[in-house]
């Protein structure tokens, strides 16, 4: 596993206090080759002078922020050193997997992707203080996140699922995707009760509405409706965004009981649908 932390180049892709994007350009090849082009094609769905720059620029503007954000990095990254065979039964040393806290283009605070071959996680400083999240607890959520996917990714053969059939399987696929990230994150923080998004009594209200949370996302399946709703802080059920990964993480615990990780995270779509009609049959 490769920890690195570019916080301290950073500052290259500014002129006078404006992000310069031929700047930015030099410093990602200096992280990696391909790096500029990935984040470009990411971002081209996006307006980059009226939607990322002010980003970027913001970032620049805050520079306590993501000088915490760096020292969180570096905290949290050493106690993941410390875990990963909690997970990994190679632990972290042979681990093929790189960490990455960089100035992104928007692509995300936290995204598990492959660079140059290897498994990475980018962390996004611009993202990160964006959304306030450069504590230490906020970034070990990230980071450990992150990790579950590429566990699941490595381990599970999750890259193996056939294409979906409808967009239910679809629906399905990103609940147990973030649910056992989840359940990741919580063993590698060794607190089962561990939600990164618990803020504002999130985890109350999630728990105190599982009945509907649950029977929502069952029906919008059944009759294939989008469950966007349900993922991203930009999105929300019921005024509360992230509810999709509170029950992700719930049915995976609830699978559990019965099932390894591993044999849960290598279960095909049709299997998960059947395992979550009956989890809502039996809890409600």
């Amino acid at each position: 596993m490769r920890i690195i932390n570019t916080y301290d180049s950073i500052e290259l892709c500014y002129r006078g206090g404006n992000f310069d994007i031929d700047a930015w350009r030099k410093y990602a090849s200096g992280i990696s080759p391909t790096l500029s082009e990935k984040c470009e094609q990411d971002s081209a769905q996006y307006d980059m002078v009226r939607e990322i720059v002010p980003v970027l620029n913001s970032a620049a503007a805050h520079e306590a922020k993501m000088a915490e954000a760096s020292r969180s990095f570096d905290a949290v990254t050493r106690e993941l050193t410390e875990n990963a065979g909690k997970l990994f039964s190679e632990g972290s040393e042979s681990l093929d997997l790189d960490i990455i806290l960089y100035l992104g283009l928007c692509s995300g605070a936290g995204w598990a992707t492959t660079l140059d071959g290897r498994n990475a996680i980018l962390l996004g400083i611009e993202k990160i203080v964006e959304l306030n999240w450069q504590s230490a607890a906020d970034m070990r959520g990230l980071i450990f996140h992150e990790v579950g996917h590429i566990w699941h990714y490595t381990h599970g053969g999750l890259a193996e699922y056939p294409p979906c059939a409808s967009t239910a399987e679809i629906s399905i696929l990103q609940l147990a995707d973030e649910g056992i990230a989840m359940a990741c994150e919580q063993i590698l923080c060794s607190d089962p009760n561990f939600y990164h998004q618990d803020k504002d009594d999130w985890l109350n209200w999630c728990r105190s509405n599982l009945d509907e949370i649950r029977r929502e996302y069952l029906r919008r399946m059944q009759n294939n409706e989008s469950t966007q709703d349900f993922f991203g802080d930009w999105c929300s059920f019921l005024g509360h965004s992230d509810t999709g990964y509170f029950l992700g993480c719930e049915f995976v615990r609830d699978l559990m009981k019965h099932h390894t990780l591993p044999e849960i995270a290598t279960m095909k779509a049709t299997m998960l649908l059947k395992e979550y009609e009956k989890y809502c049959i039996i809890q409600i």
